[in-house]
């Protein structure tokens, strides 16, 4: 077996690339039938295809998913949805990244946020906001309701602004282990919490396992499993295991529409994973700091099916990983290729950080930069522009602060007239960030103004609805 755990000595710091053994998931073990149409209602706006007015349902449908009952929205404008219908079943294939945002915030995964309508409302306008991006729908379109007009332009650009990086839900995955001829299972929750899971069928291609079937503890880790007898072969881990929201269901005879799960729920599930040499070899992975800035360098000597690289950040006292951005890849390759991503505007504390790299049939492993990078703390007060700029609904707004104590930042309207108070409390020194909603509030020019230890600053935005 090719040893997994590689070393580099770069700059006098030591970086561990830990092989994963790439992961990938089997479709098509669940029963899944479409019941009833469910919260939501009739909208009416221009069909992107015959530029003329098209009145659909929009929400969500209830579905069964091995006997559990399942609410869905649909991710394929034309084509139709028969009730009864039990010709669907799931895949491996996730949502696009600002879909998945827009399932991971609202309904009916989250409720009583901010903004929410009622149900009814509330389901048609996500639904309308997921066609903008499966079918380029214009939420501008919508003559049927203003509300829902406005309130789906209000999630689209929610998940413009936040949604362009996340990552869909994995909840069950073979993972190499720190032993070079062992592998584990990891069972979580649809927010990447561990999850026991018991009675876990396990199998190999060729060669042998110590084990035929292992659980998982509270943490969602299951014991080691040690592989012997061969240096590839592809392993099989099979369990009745949650389906997190974000993904697809297909009908199997391709005339029905598509379908997304909205709302975690328990069916049968399989993941395999190629046990054998690393698809891509990584020569040196660095990072380096400078302000709220981290820039990460990287470098590969081949490549094999490389589609992208994701990066992935961890601050010293979160539970687990965020995406951070992704860099594309050079497929197949055995030339030298250099890397650079800039992960921006970070808050002081120290950050681990890791690569996330795909092949193009969704195979996965990853790299781990052992040491942190830390951002330190400023050196003077400031706070800066907020971006974007102008915004509709939602902006994010930069400062420092360069000694421990109190801090204001307040927005005020062209009036002079109050309207938010985003910080208001005792700050120690560092680097923030803050997040402003006009959602309430008109279009027009607005100030924000924060004031700290000698320190007063008034910055302008514009909102525009």
């Amino acid at each position: 077996m090719k040893k997994q755990i590689l070393f580099c000595v770069f700059l006098a710091l030591i970086f561990i690339f830990t092989k994963s053994v790439s992961a990938q998931c089997i479709g098509g073990l669940t029963s899944i039938t479409v019941s009833s149409f469910a919260v939501g209602t009739n909208v009416t706006f221009t069909d992107p295809l015959t530029n003329s007015p098209k009145t659909s349902f929009a929400g969500t449908v209830n579905s069964i998913m091995d006997g559990n009952p399942m609410p869905v929205y649909c991710v394929d404008l034309h084509r139709g949805v028969t009730l009864g219908d039990n010709s669907y079943t799931d895949t491996c294939d996730y949502v696009e990244s600002r879909i998945q945002y827009i399932l991971n915030r609202y309904y009916p995964y989250k409720t009583g946020y901010p903004g929410q309508l009622d149900d009814t409302l509330e389901a048609a306008s996500i639904q309308m906001a997921i066609w903008k991006y499966t079918d380029n729908v214009n939420a501008n379109t919508i003559s049927s309701n203003d509300v829902i007009r406005d309130r789906a332009l209000a999630i689209i650009s929610d998940a413009d602004i936040n949604g362009n990086a996340t990552e869909p839900v994995i909840t069950f995955s073979i993972e190499a282990s720190s032993d070079p001829e062992a592998f584990f299972v990891k069972t979580t929750d649809e927010n990447g919490v561990g999850i026991a899971v018991s009675n876990i069928a396990l199998s190999i291609s060729q060669g042998s396992i110590s084990v035929n079937s292992v659980n998982t503890n509270a943490a969602g880790i299951s014991p080691d499993v040690i592989v012997s007898g061969t240096n590839t072969g592809i392993i099989s881990a099979t369990a009745r295991m949650l389906y997190s929201q974000g993904r697809k269901i297909h009908s199997t005879t391709l005339t029905q529409q598509s379908l997304s799960i909205a709302y975690p729920v328990y069916g049968m599930m399989a993941v395999t994973a190629d046990w054998g040499a690393l698809p891509v070899e990584l020569t040196s992975f660095t990072a380096s700091s400078s302000d709220r800035d981290v820039t990460l360098n990287w470098a590969t000597s081949s490549e094999l099916n490389n589609s992208h690289f994701n990066i992935e950040r961890k601050s010293e006292n979160a539970a687990g990983w965020v995406n951070a951005g992704s860099v594309s890849g050079n497929g197949t390759s055995n030339a030298t290729h250099t890397y650079s991503f800039s992960d921006r505007n970070l808050s002081s504390g120290k950050y681990s950080y890791r690569l996330k790299q795909t092949d193009f049939n969704g195979n996965f492993e990853y790299f781990n930069l052992s040491s942190e990078v830390e951002i330190g703390s400023p050196s003077k007060y400031d706070l800066s522009q907020n971006y974007p700029n102008p915004f509709n609904p939602s902006t994010k707004i930069n400062y420092s602060v360069a000694k421990s104590g109190f801090v204001s930042i307040k927005v005020f309207d062209n009036l002079g007239r109050q309207v938010a108070t985003l910080v208001n409390e005792n700050k120690s020194e560092g680097f923030y960030s803050a997040d402003f909603s006009g959602l309430n509030l008109t279009s027009g020019l607005y100030f924000y103004k924060m004031e700290a230890t000698n320190f007063v600053k008034v910055m302008k935005m514009s909102l525009i609805k």
